[in-house]
């Protein structure tokens, strides 16, 4: 059994920094080369990578370093992609933490891990948005912001999500944890 755990904290200790750096770049070329014709001329389209996996690791996966990943994948997230460096690291970090602490009241099923995903997006981009908004980076109203923003968004990361639904559920089982992601 010990061997085991070692093989796979060896194992995650590599890969979930790894598809969290890969999640960064493709987190910044998404939106970029997503077709214009599946969204109007006013909307935008946020990946969330990044925060797909942070969940992910956060929900699953055990004795891992996901904290601290998620302060400094934020940090790297921030200076590649957005303005302000701090409030992505900061909220990376608290939804990493709250996931933690509340899995152990949820089931380990691909289910919850898509609902906790889509309440994560929406935390984030709200948050960000009032940041913003009051920090008077931005001057979007609410409805704006829902409609043109978030709304996209959720879709893009859920269909997001469904597509990564079988290769995250190999990752987990290279990783030791065979019987998590069952419907």
């Amino acid at each position: 059994m010990k061997q085991v755990k070692t093989s796979r904290d060896r194992k995650a200790k590599w890969l979930v920094p790894f598809l969290l750096f890969v999640g960064i770049i493709i987190d910044a070329a998404l939106p970029a080369i997503f077709p214009g014709a599946f969204i109007g001329t006013s909307q935008i389209i946020i990946s969330h990578l990044v925060l797909y996996y942070i969940v992910t690791f956060s929900f699953y996966l055990r004795d891992t370093n996901i904290l601290f990943y998620a302060f400094i994948f934020g940090l790297l997230y921030e200076s590649y992609i957005a303005t302000l460096l701090g409030l992505y690291a900061t909220l990376y970090f608290l939804l990493a933490y709250l996931i933690i602490k509340l899995r152990k009241f949820f089931p380990k099923k691909a289910f919850i891990h898509f609902m906790l995903f889509i309440v994560a997006v929406t935390i984030v981009d709200f948050i960000v948005f009032v940041f913003y908004f009051e920090l008077g980076l931005t001057n979007v109203t609410i409805t704006t912001f829902l409609v043109d923003r978030l709304g996209p968004t959720l879709i893009f990361n859920v269909v997001l999500a469904f597509l990564l639904y079988l290769p995250t559920k190999q990752i987990l089982n290279w990783l030791g944890f065979e019987e998590y992601i069952i419907f």
